[in-house]
């Protein structure tokens, strides 16, 4: 029963196709080019992870967690339409971390695309399709030098938290992670708030599910600037943190953590 109780744990935290489906995060091939697939991970534990031989979850030592923090954009991948209206409607997202130890409870996150040097994504991306340009999207190929580490609470309101016990040492190793990662490359598909936040995550023992797959159509409805002419930028893999807190969700429900939403925005800032 130990043994089947916890391959039951594995399969649902692994296997969200169906979920995915019910919140908009998952889309077949479209008839015009458009597709969106999360990114499953080979394994959800690392194979030093610290769980419980009963229950196969997490354990730690008194006092000492890990928290995640999302701010979900709340997008909806269901076809090429309903994913720019949402994204434009809302174009922010973001996640971080709480390392907490009996001594203290600090926040940690990784912050970037400020359009201080040069034109933010969002923004850049939408002038290019305006000018024409041959291939507007590569814009999100491109990697900022404008971000940075950001400790203590960020002015935002999560709309999931989540929490995983975790030990001394593993404590540790994710605060000597933070303290030594390189924050000034910012991007979209790799050195990003959510690529901290699940590489911390893995340092804690677990791997959590957080890149999508978009396949990008050629030509987008509604415009005469197509989407891309090479071909290298048609599909685009990133982390999200739409995904993110689906996985966290998900992985709450059945145990692996545990959602501390309502007692974080009771915490005084």
């Amino acid at each position: 029963m130990k043994a089947l109780t916890r391959l039951l744990l594995l399969m649902t935290a692994i296997g969200l196709a169906g979920c995915v489906n019910q919140v908009r995060y998952y889309a077949p091939l479209q008839p015009d080019g458009w597709s969106a697939q999360p990114i499953p991970v080979p394994c959800r534990f690392v194979p030093d992870a610290d769980l419980d031989p009963a229950t196969g979850t997490p354990v730690g030592d008194d006092g000492y967690y890990l928290y995640i923090s999302i701010d979900a954009g709340d997008w909806d991948y269901s076809t090429t339409l309903s994913f720019i209206y949402s994204f434009w409607r809302n174009p922010g997202g973001h996640s971080w971390i709480i390392l907490e130890s009996p001594q203290n409870r600090v926040e940690y996150g990784h912050n970037g695309n400020f359009g201080l040097e040069r034109p933010r994504y969002q923004e850049n991306v939408y002038q290019r399709f305006l000018d024409r340009h041959p291939d507007p999207f590569a814009y999100l190929w491109e990697t900022m030098s404008d971000g940075r580490l950001e400790i203590g609470r960020p002015d935002r309101t999560p709309t999931f938290v989540w929490r995983i016990p975790i030990t001394k040492r593993r404590h540790q190793s994710i605060h000597d992670y933070v303290m030594s990662r390189t924050y000034d490359q910012f991007g979209v598909r790799s050195n990003n708030c959510v690529d901290m936040v699940t590489d911390a995550a893995a340092l804690a023992g677990i791997n959590l599910i957080h890149r999508l797959r978009l396949t990008i159509p050629k030509n987008i409805p509604g415009s005469s600037t197509p989407g891309w002419t090479d071909p290298q930028y048609r599909i685009l893999e990133f982390s999200t943190p739409d995904v993110l807190q689906l996985d966290l969700r998900q992985l709450a429900r059945f145990g692996i953590g545990s959602d501390v939403t309502e007692w974080y925005l009771g915490l005084k800032r």
